[in-house]
């Protein structure tokens, strides 16, 4: 019986401690979910229809998933309220005026990618190639700082805007058009 109340009570301590790991966010997630934040504030969309919300979906780890949450979901940007939601295969993207794209892997950006597109959904990426597979803003770390790159002409093919003041601090690819 002392045997099985010990193991008890190690099985519960360490389901507590997982439980916190899992509540950690890492620094440069935190970084990243700041900067989208920056962004969102700093951007106008050309047909906001109205809508209350800002959805943003999430492709990608569930840290970054998390990250975003704590920064994000519940704020008001531009008079609209923020909603994070962890995309599925199964749901339909054209809800999301924002698609994060935390994966590297080229198939998946380049099957996600179009429909985002039609949407006229901003993408962020965190990946050096998501520029050239068509997205509009790539986030990296340069020198321990969050920095950004955009590609204006995915940018305002997407119908939507984003502050000089802000354009300023990132490295812009193409000319408008």
């Amino acid at each position: 019986m002392r045997s099985f109340i010990i193991h008890s009570a190690v099985m519960l301590l360490a389901s507590a401690c997982l439980a916190r790991a899992t509540d950690i966010v890492e620094p440069e997630d935190q970084l990243k979910a700041a900067t989208v934040l920056a962004i969102l504030q700093n951007s106008r969309w050309a047909a906001e229809n109205g809508n209350q919300q800002l959805v943003v979906c999430v492709w990608g780890r569930q840290a970054m998933i998390d990250a975003l949450r704590q920064a994000l979901d519940g704020k008001f940007v531009n008079g609209r309220i923020v909603r994070v939601t962890a995309a599925t295969e199964a749901m339909d993207t054209r809800c999301c005026q924002v698609m994060y794209m935390g994966t590297g892997r080229k198939a998946e950006m380049q099957r996600l990618l179009p429909g985002a597109a039609a949407a006229r959904a901003l993408t962020i990426g965190e990946d050096d190639r998501f520029l050239d597979s068509g997205g509009d803003l790539n986030l990296y770390l340069a020198d321990g700082h969050m920095a950004f790159e955009v590609n204006l002409p995915a940018l305002g093919e997407s119908g939507i805007s984003i502050s000089s003041r802000l354009l300023r601090f990132g490295r812009v690819r193409g000319k408008t058009p």
